[in-house]
């Protein structure tokens, strides 16, 4: 493993992440709408997280893409 594929992985996280079953469901459907799997759809809302001064983290509206 060279240098850049350390920095690389050093920006990269991966998380486990449990949520209620409606929240499931609409991230499901969501998804299918889109054409795309419900873990795409959650990267794509991690892309976007905006943490506030005040530590609130949110997500601004945005329709999800390939």
């Amino acid at each position: 493993m060279n240098c850049e594929q350390r920095r690389e992985e050093a920006d990269e996280l991966r998380a486990e992440a449990w949520f209620s079953a409606a929240s499931s469901r609409l991230v499901q459907t969501v998804a299918g709408r889109a054409g795309l799997r419900p873990c795409e759809v959650l990267a794509q809302l991690a892309e976007r997280i905006v943490v506030g001064e005040d530590g609130t983290v949110s997500v601004p509206p945005f329709t999800p893409s390939w």
